[in-house]
């Protein structure tokens, strides 16, 4: 699914609906700000963007927000090594680069990559994606940490 911005946001707004999900203006807006996003940003971040539009906001309504947009197949939650999450609205077939450096993430397209090999002990289960992720450090970095 490689969508436009306004696609993204009538599929978002189908999506609720047929889920009996209310549009409010808080959780449309963190839908938005996620599909305007290539940064893939962690709750914190979205907390922060949020409190300048909607300054009553609380971070548990950001993060109860996420949550139901994860389980809707709306956004993505991407694991860091960490054990913090970021969070990605680009529904399209994609892989991530992360550096474990700096912290960014970029996207891959899948084809980049190639197919991924299945493995036979989930060959007999309904397959619903493939994710990718390749954790990278830079080479600066790599040789200061052995010092």
């Amino acid at each position: 699914m490689n969508f436009t911005l306004k696609k993204r946001l009538e599929y978002f707004e189908d999506i609720c609906r047929e889920n009996k999900l209310p549009l409010t203006p808080q959780k449309t807006e963190i839908f938005k700000f996620l599909a305007e996003s290539t940064a893939h940003p962690s709750a914190q971040e979205i907390f922060v963007a949020m409190k300048k539009k909607f300054p009553r906001i609380s971070f548990s309504t950001v993060y109860k927000n996420l949550k139901k947009l994860k389980i809707l197949r709306l956004v993505r939650e991407i694991e860091m090594k960490d054990n913090t999450a970021r969070y990605d609205a680009n529904l399209a077939d994609h892989h991530h680069i992360i550096n474990l450096d700096t912290g960014d993430i970029l996207d891959v397209r899948a084809e980049a990559v190639g197919t991924v090999p299945v493995p036979k002990e989930v060959q007999h289960l309904s397959l619903e994606g493939v994710s990718v992720n390749f954790f990278v450090r830079n080479p600066a970095q790599k040789k200061e940490s052995k010092k």
